[in-house]
């Protein structure tokens, strides 16, 4: 009975309690996204709730690596970019000509195949009416 138990254990261990998470292995290759943007007004001292979203439409998004270096052509671009995919995937908070910049990039797994990347921005500024706030999620599937 211990024995059965113990393989129920190391299976259930093995099986179902990782998860997934985006990889700079598995985002080599071309993905077709399609990215909406939406935007939050400042008023009454706080940011409101987002508006209506934007559809920016399909792009082709590729990613590559070459020796231990990772690079993204992003849309509109001819060229590849080097980039830290650390920092594609994390929050930050900095200060640019008094300008507060707080927000995250963040990689949602889906499958092998398919994935959402979620990038939040707000600037807050001395001038509180030209504070910003907005939010671009992608929705990415990979092209066979």
């Amino acid at each position: 009975m211990k024995k059965i138990l113990l393989v129920g254990l190391i299976g259930f261990a093995l099986l179902g309690c990782g998860k997934k998470k985006v990889t700079e292995e598995m985002l080599i290759g071309n993905w077709e996204c399609s990215s909406i943007e939406q935007r939050a007004k400042w008023e009454k001292g706080m940011f409101q709730d987002y508006s209506t979203s934007i559809d920016h439409g399909k792009s082709v998004v590729t990613y590559l690596k070459e020796n231990d270096d990772f690079f993204v052509k992003w849309p509109g671009s001819n060229e590849m970019v080097k980039e830290d995919f650390k920092k594609l995937n994390r929050s930050y908070n900095s200060t640019l000509n008094g300008m507060r910049l707080s927000g995250f990039n963040r990689f949602e797994y889906i499958s092998d195949n398919e994935f959402k990347m979620i990038s939040e921005l707000a600037i807050t500024q001395d001038k509180k009416e030209n504070n910003e706030k907005s939010k671009i999620s992608m929705h990415c599937t990979r092209i066979q």
